[in-house]
């Protein structure tokens, strides 16, 4: 399911409105895999993942973000080689949309980023007041693993993770304008022991995730959605995310109906 980049995950052919609705392309989250978004039910749309392709090679990014958005626009180009099309992704997912659409709009003419769909995506810039009270907290997940998981796999994620803290906390973002975004926004803190934080919820109590320290008035759209960071994806949320998404990728085509008609 993930060993082909991009992979396509809906072909929106169960509606006929899905064929003039704009593909969807997500990409994976820290983990690598794209799993969760095969879990998600249909969206009016094509849409299309993105995993990690090194994740069972494990060769780092050497040139981080930057790199992987450049790889990542290719298998965009791939999925759609001319025409309008939304980014978006979970977590990490949502930094990737951002870099990848930068390449796109540098590189890639004949292709349209309409807009962006961060999933609990939170902003790797620190606030005014630095990061310093809120890291004294933070605390290392631990990772509860399913018994079916092959080693193999656990090592691959695992390296996954300690690739994208690296490279997001490295990352220098875009200074290029962006296209409308939307961010669905998890309600709740990930519950640690002790007083702990992850951190996903450095920016917890931030509507907007923390992304206002990097650039004001990104999103058209803030949607909430119940749970935490880790369970967004969860059998039971399937159905409120799925609709969020939905809402997210109409708000985008509505956005860029109005810059278009002035």
């Amino acid at each position: 399911m993930f060993d082909s980049n991009p992979n396509l995950i809906q072909d929106g052919l169960r509606t006929n409105a899905s064929r003039n609705a704009a593909p969807l392309v997500l990409f994976h989250d820290g983990g690598g895999t794209i799993f969760s978004y095969h879990l998600l039910d249909d969206l009016g749309r094509k849409v299309w993942g993105i995993a990690n392709p090194r994740f069972k090679t494990r060769i780092p990014w050497d040139g981080g973000l930057r790199e992987m958005g450049a790889a990542y626009a290719k298998y965009v180009a791939t999925a759609v080689p001319y025409g309008p099309v939304i980014l978006g992704g979970w977590s990490l997912g949502g930094v990737l949309a951002i870099e990848t659409a930068t390449v796109l709009a540098q590189s890639y003419p004949r292709i349209e980023v309409l807009g962006l769909v961060l999933i609990d995506s939170v902003c790797p810039v620190p606030p005014r007041d630095g990061w310093a009270g809120a890291e004294a907290r933070l605390v290392k997940r631990h990772i509860e693993w399913p018994a079916t998981t092959a080693p193999a796999t656990k090592v691959s994620v695992e390296w996954c993770f300690g690739e994208a803290f690296r490279t997001v906390r490295e990352w220098q973002l875009p200074i290029a304008s962006l296209p409308p975004a939307v961010l669905i926004r998890c309600q709740e803190p990930v519950p640690v022991p002790d007083d702990g934080l992850l951190y996903v919820d450095l920016n917890r109590r931030d509507r907007h995730l923390g992304w206002d320290n990097y650039r004001p008035r990104m999103f058209c759209q803030v949607l909430d959605v119940s749970g935490n960071h880790y369970n967004v994806f969860a059998f039971d949320r399937l159905e409120e995310v799925t609709d969020l998404v939905k809402t997210a990728c109409r708000t985008i085509e509505s956005e860029s109906k109005k810059a278009a008609n002035g």
